[in-house]
């Protein structure tokens, strides 16, 4: 079994105790006592936290099947992936300059906008580099999307990929 399709599995059983143990405390007929209130709110939040954990985990499972199913020769290399994150980075941020000060709404293209560089940013994480280009292109992307302050669990993957396409080459 895939270890992070297992690590998923793991990830929503304790998801599934932890949601019980709320559920008992929220129906029980024990009196509530001082402090129940600031528990429950943290505990409900850390399943929240261990939700995005498992839909992290599971993005990773789809994306590296997507990744297994496709013909080698339709592959997109993690220079090209890294070109077309630059590309959409600069049309959002050409876009974000061009919006009124006063506007209230974001525009419907800003979020379609941030969702294609998620989505590129995902692929170059998961991608297992096949050259020296695409390593140097992955390392790029970490530290231009991390901006010196943004740590996310991509760049770790990223890294790691790289460290091991350079061991197997070395």
């Amino acid at each position: 079994m895939n270890t992070n399709f297992a690590t998923a599995i793991s990830h929503a059983c304790d998801l599934s105790s932890l949601l019980r143990v709320c559920v008992r405390s929220l129906e029980g007929d024990a009196p509530e006592q001082p402090g129940d209130d600031a528990a429950t709110a943290h505990t409900v939040k850390l399943a929240g936290n261990m939700v995005g954990d498992l839909i992290s985990t599971l993005e990773l499972v789809e994306l590296r099947g997507e990744r297994s199913e496709q013909d080698a020769s339709q592959r997109t290399g993690a220079v090209q992936l890294l070109d077309k994150w630059k590309a959409a980075k600069r049309t959002r941020d050409a876009l974000m300059q061009a919006l009124p000060a006063e506007q209230a709404a974001e525009p419907a293209e800003l979020s379609e906008l941030d969702q294609n560089i998620e989505w590129l940013a995902e692929r170059i994480s998961c991608f297992e580099p096949q050259s020296d280009e695409d390593a140097a292109a992955m390392l790029e992307w970490c530290v231009e999307d991390c901006a010196e302050e943004l740590l996310c669990e991509q760049y770790p993957r990223a890294q790691r990929a790289v460290i091991e396409y350079l061991r197997a080459k070395a």
